[in-house]
């Protein structure tokens, strides 16, 4: 199933990139292609964890998990990297990447830790390490980053009634994207 969205993300980048001209994208175009990507690590995530919680932790478990769980970071961070966006999210974009590749580095922390261990009882164990509690700062960061993107794009829709009206200029783009980013204070 990932291997499948994987080959869907990069054929519908594909197409937009020859649209395009491999140049940049247009705000909707960026907007999608980061949907897409935050879709898919969302569904990865869920699916590692579900995996993870079916069996009983152990140590070899648990390197697998936090494999797979910087597997995906990665792939996130490599799609958001790849992206090329507009100047109008430019500034957006760079503390997207900046984000990102301080939860990547944190969850690296954090495997290089629990890769130390000599026994795991609980499969959320490492929550509660200095390395767990640092990674979940970065990752209210990120929350908070999600929230404040799709504020962004959700305010490009003020534009909507217009967007067929051919009088008004054409710079007005109307973005709809859903990131699913979980509500304020549930972080």
């Amino acid at each position: 199933m990932k291997g499948m969205r994987r080959i869907l993300f990069v054929a519908g980048l594909a197409a937009v990139a020859a649209a395009c001209g491999a140049g940049t994208l247009t705000l909707t175009e960026y907007a999608e292609s980061v949907e897409v990507l935050v879709a898919e690590m969302e569904g990865d995530f869920r699916d590692l964890d579900a995996e993870w919680l079916s069996e009983p932790a152990s140590l070899d478990r648990a390197g697998d998990y936090w494999d797979g769980r910087l597997d995906i970071r990665r792939e996130f961070l490599d799609g958001v990297e790849d992206l090329r966006p507009p100047e109008r999210v430019l500034a957006q974009h760079e503390a997207a990447l900046d984000v990102f590749s301080r939860i990547t580095a944190a969850d690296e922390t954090l495997a290089d830790s629990v890769a130390e261990w000599d026994s795991i009882e609980d499969h959320w164990q490492w929550v509660e390490t200095p390395e767990g509690r640092a990674a979940d700062a970065i990752l209210a960061e990120v929350y908070a980053f999600c929230r404040s993107s799709q504020e962004e794009f959700d305010a490009t829709r003020q534009g909507e009634p217009f967007e067929e009206t051919p009088w008004i200029s054409s710079d007005i783009e109307v973005v709809k994207v859903a990131f699913g980013c979980p509500p304020a204070g549930s972080d």
